[in-house]
């Protein structure tokens, strides 16, 4: 029995205990001390003598690419499957052969090393590993894993999101420099911060303009349209409710190309949109931060925004925070001369 230390890329030490038992060699990474290491060791080496692994010897040694085809059926019919077919396809170049439930935390961290050698980012790492997570979950439920190896290692740090976005009198600019089709779709991501998968499988069915107090969008799982499958409802400004207004179409879908059919992409229209208006490093995305950080700007808190946009947690509204503090020092400077009674004149 032993115990070993191994460097990580970010400077920090991590621990591993490592054994044979009955010819089965047992390997795990335990803690950033020998301390902790030596007592993992104990405690796995405990549960082997008293017949606790049994459990996992008992279980089909399905291997991954087979449990990987199941995974991928199981799931094909979520927004997430484009994503999951590509973190799949390369975790198998690195794991394939291998017997689904026999994968530990130290195969991991050296799948996480063989990634990085290839100069792969951080975050694509990171999204490789929750996939893996994931299957490691359903592996459990499904009765092909006991453990899940995944989450005994520490995820990759990542950089901040990116927050790009126009200045008003840009907006306008790329509006004006549109194609006519283009021009609704844009002025529907600056004024809700909907995703363009989302304006582009819009049907008039979610739109409420007379039937109800507050006019809005509403979005949902059941029309297969939000990214975390929960329904929400996008309050409309009075711009918007001229702009829909003034669209005439027999359609089932609000937005509609130049054949008058719905649309899939705007990708090319866009970029010639930024062309003219002569604006540089810009997505689709970024309209939604635009959105977002002159709703931030204007006054908005960021507990509604993060319902506006269906996020899950605050986490990802964090970033407009900083433009929530000088929308208050604004506010405060506006007082400025409103108090002021001479205290030091003489």
């Amino acid at each position: 029995m032993s115990t070993y230390s191994k460097k990580r890329k970010d400077g920090t030490t991590a621990w591993f205990y490592d054994f044979t038992f009955n010819n089965i060699r047992y390997r795990g990474v335990c803690g950033t001390t020998k301390t902790q290491a030596l007592r993992a060791q104990e405690k796995k080496r405990s549960e082997v003598l008293s017949g606790e692994f049994d459990l996992e010897e008992s279980l089909e040694n399905v291997r991954i690419e087979k449990f990987a085809e199941s995974y991928l059926e199981r799931r094909s019919h979520l927004r997430s499957q484009k994503r999951d077919n590509l973190s799949v396809r390369t975790l198998l170049k690195f794991f394939i052969g291998k017997v689904f439930h026999s994968i530990r935390p130290h195969d991991i961290e050296d799948y996480i090393s063989y990634r990085m050698n290839y100069g792969v980012s951080n975050a694509t790492v990171n999204r490789e590993l929750a996939c893996l997570k994931r299957m490691y979950s359903l592996g459990i439920k499904w009765g092909k894993a006991r453990n899940n190896p995944v989450k005994s290692v520490d995820f990759l740090e990542e950089p901040p999101g990116r927050t790009r976005f126009l200045s008003e009198e840009m907006s306008k600019c790329l509006i004006e420099c549109s194609a006519i089709h283009l021009k609704p779709i844009i002025m529907t991501a600056l004024n809700t911060g909907m995703r363009l998968s989302e304006i582009l499988s819009l049907k008039w069915e979610q739109v409420h303009i007379d039937t109800v107090v507050d006019p809005c969008f509403e979005l949902g799982h059941a029309l297969g349209q939000t990214k975390n499958n929960r329904k929400r409802f996008v309050p409309l400004n009075e711009d918007m409710i001229a702009m829909l207004e003034s669209i005439n179409n027999n359609s089932l879908y609000v937005f509609l190309g130049t054949r008058n059919k719905p649309l899939k992409s705007v990708r090319k229209p866009f970029v010639k949109a930024l062309e003219r208006a002569e604006i540089n490093d810009f997505r689709f995305h970024d309209l939604r931060h635009t959105f977002a950080s002159h709703y931030i700007m204007s006054g908005g808190d960021l507990l509604s925004l993060k319902e506006i946009l269906g996020h899950s947690n605050m986490k990802m509204v964090e970033r407009y925070a900083h433009l929530a503090s000088a929308h208050k020092r604004k506010q405060v400077n506006n007082l400025s001369g409103k108090f002021n009674c001479h205290l030091y004149a003489t």
